[in-house]
Order: C-alpha cells, then sequence, then structure tokens
C-alpha cells in the first residue's frame, strides 16, 4: 500500500500528530499540494521538505537559486501549454535526456506524457510546489496566485526556523544524504538515464488506485467489494461481519481466494464466547489460535472443515463505535506481517464510511 507525504514525514518525526491532522485540513479548505500547507503553516522549511523528498523518493532536488537561473533556450524546449497542464519546468537537457522539475514525480502518469509529447527521456527533479508555482511565473507567464506569493514573499525574506524539536539521527542522515541539482549539473554526465529504483519508489509514494476508489465509493456495498477485492488476492480465507446490536452477521467473504455466499445466513451471537466477541469488547485486533467454542465452530464450518492455526481479526470502528469486524485466515506471509497494512486499510475503509454518512447529511439537511 502506498505511504503518503505525510505518512512519511510523521514517522520521521519531522511533524506530530497535531500538525498532521492540521496541514490536512488546511489543504481541503485552500488546496495545492500538501507539502505547501506544511510550508505555509511553518511546521516545516521549504530546504527540510524538499531534502527529505529528495532522500525518500532518489530524485534530485532543485534549490531556489538554480530554479530562478534556467537560459532561455532551455525553457523553449517545453512549450507553454505543454508547461502549465503538468506544472513542469525544463532544467537541462543532455542529449535526449531532459531534467525535468515536477512539484510531483510520482506522478508516473505525467512523465509518460511528457515524454511522448515531447520526445524526450525524461530525469525528474523535484522542488518545492510554492517555488514551482514562482518558476512558472517568470517563464511561462502563469499567474501566482496571492496565496502562493505571500508565502514566497515570507520563505523569501524570513531566516530558515530551527526545527521545533532536534531531529532524530537517522533523519539528519538522509537529509545529508539529498542530491542537490546545484552540485550534480556542474560534473560530466555519468548518471544512468533514470534515477535508480526511481519508478518502484515512485510506486510506493504514489496514491493507490484502492485509496482513490475508496475516496469515491457511492455506497457501502462498493466499499465492501473494494476492501473483499484487495483481501481475496493475499489471504486465503475471510470475511466481513456487519455489527448489529448484539449480533455479528455475515456480509461479504471468501474462500481459496474467491469470493463466496456461505456468509449470508451467518450470525453470531455477541453475548457468547467467540472470536469475534473478543476484538469487539477489545476494540484492538486479535492475532493468534482460535480456541475451540460451540460459536467458533460455526463460523470456521462456513468455510470448510479445516480448522485454521492461525487467525487474525479486526474491528472497523466509525466514530469510536465497532460497525464492523475483519476475519482472515492464511496468506502468503505470517499474518503479523500484514497488521500494520491492514490498520491502513481499515483506517481508510473507516472514512471512506464516513464519507457517505457525511454526503447523505448534505443532501438530506
Amino acid at each position: 500500500m502506498a505511504i503518503t507525504l505525510l505518512d512519511m514525514l510523521l514517522n520521521a518525526q519531522l511533524i506530530n500528530r497535531h500538525q498532521f491532522d492540521e496541514a490536512l485540513q488546511n489543504r481541503v479548505l485552500y488546496g495545492g499540494r500538501i507539502g505547501t500547507s506544511l510550508i505555509e503553516l511553518g511546521f516545516v522549511d521549504e530546504e527540510t521538505l524538499a531534502r527529505f523528498l529528495s532522500s525518500k523518493l532518489s530524485v534530485p532536488y532543485v534549490p531556489p537559486q538554480r530554479l530562478l537561473n534556467i537560459p532561455e533556450n532551455v525553457i523553449a524546449l517545453i512549450p507553454q501549454d505543454l508547461a502549465l497542464k503538468y506544472k513542469v519546468i525544463p532544467l537541462r537537457l543532455e542529449g535526449k535526456r531532459l531534467h525535468l522539475v515536477m512539484s510531483d514525480p510520482a506522478d508516473l502518469t505525467a512523465v509518460d506524457e511528457i515524454a511522448f509529447a515531447s520526445g524526450y527521456l525524461i530525469f525528474p527533479l523535484i522542488t518545492p510546489e510554492v517555488r514551482l508555482m514562482q518558476a512558472l511565473g517568470k517563464y511561462y507567464e502563469m499567474p501566482v496566485s496571492s496565496r502562493y506569493q505571500a508565502i514566497l514573499d515570507r520563505i523569501s525574506t524570513a531566516p530558515t526556523p530551527p526545527p521545533a524539536v532536534s531531529l532524530p539521527v537517522e533523519v539528519e542522515e538522509h537529509l545529508e544524504e539529498a542530491e542537490v541539482v546545484e552540485d550534480l549539473l556542474d560534473e560530466p554526465a555519468s548518471r544512468p538515464d533514470t534515477p535508480p529504483d526511481w519508478s518502484e519508489r515512485m510506486e510506493n509514494y504514489s496514491v493507490d488506485s484502492l485509496s482513490q476508489k475508496l475516496a469515491y465509493a457511492e455506497d457501502r456495498e462498493q466499499i465492501a467489494d473494494l476492501l473483499i477485492q484487495a483481501l481475496r488476492r493475499k489471504f486465503d480465507r475471510g470475511a466481513l461481519f456487519l455489527i448489529r446490536k448484539e449480533t455479528a452477521s455475515g456480509w461479504r467473504g471468501f474462500t481459496n481466494h474467491e469470493e463466496t455466499t456461505s456468509l449470508d445466513t451467518l450470525h453470531i451471537p455477541l453475548m457468547r464466547p467467540s472470536i469475534l466477541k473478543t476484538a469487539l469488547e477489545g476494540h484492538s485486533y486479535y492475532l493468534g489460535s482460535l480456541e475451540s467454542s460451540p460459536l467458533n465452530s460455526r463460523l470456521t464450518a462456513a468455510f470448510g472443515d479445516e480448522w485454521p492455526s492461525t487467525v487474525l481479526v479486526m474491528p472497523l470502528s466509525i466514530m469510536g463505535r465497532v460497525v464492523c469486524i475483519l476475519y482472515l485466515e492464511g496468506g502468503g506471509a505470517s499474518l503479523k506481517e500484514w497488521v500494520p497494512n491492514l490498520q491502513k486499510l481499515l483506517n481508510k475503509a473507516a472514512l471512506a464510511f464516513e464519507i457517505l454518512i457525511c454526503r447523505d447529511k448534505i443532501l438530506m439537511s
């Protein structure tokens, strides 16, 4: 599953959870890329942000002094309409290899389309969105909004503030390792056509299709469809149970990687001991052996005669209330290794349900 810039910064302790949420809200309200919101709010300075992304994505960083001093003949390599459509700036041409500054080198579709339209092999470079807007205004006469101009005025005159907290040693090392274009382009060209493992890294940091589909799901059945389709490719058997009052009712499931309807009539009462009751009352996941009990036997019988050696059961909560429980068996790797990604998946599914609730509130109020 893809990891976002906010996740990366949070994991690296460059921002905290409150800043994570505030930056996300700022982006929703005012638009632009999340990096712009982080700079605008003063949570991360532009160079730290750019160097961090450069190190993580293996894409060189273009500092402002280099970005704002590009020869006219180089700018002419990308016509205005193409530059404004994809928000890119050409920096240097080496044979058929064009060094191209982008705010989002993870946009592989844009890279491919620019390569096709221009006829050049694209070598992506990164810079903060706000600096890219400044360069597009200078070279391609794109109007710079008052919001971006205000950010530019502030970061151009204010000294770089020290970090709010001391950075972990490994983060400091990452920032020091970031490739900077002013160092790279002054040297004779002896680099590969594309950065090492660049496309593979981009796949990890671009927004995955499952997240996009969850964000635009039309109803609860579509959310369930997306979850089951993703899970049945990785696990042998699994199910989603809806929690209604004192009962867990089989909703959707799969066995041997294929969807099954055997759960339609499966109802597990939650007043008596079962693995589902354990997950519900604990508000946390359960990973381990499945105890022998009448209700657990009824559950496993829906998938066949084989008793699982290990099961993973995880609650899905909306606004503090458990509304669904995920049950899984088997898989290509240890179930324990899947826990972090599955927690993230269920969190996204919960957000998708909340979006549906908010949408209904808008339509019905």
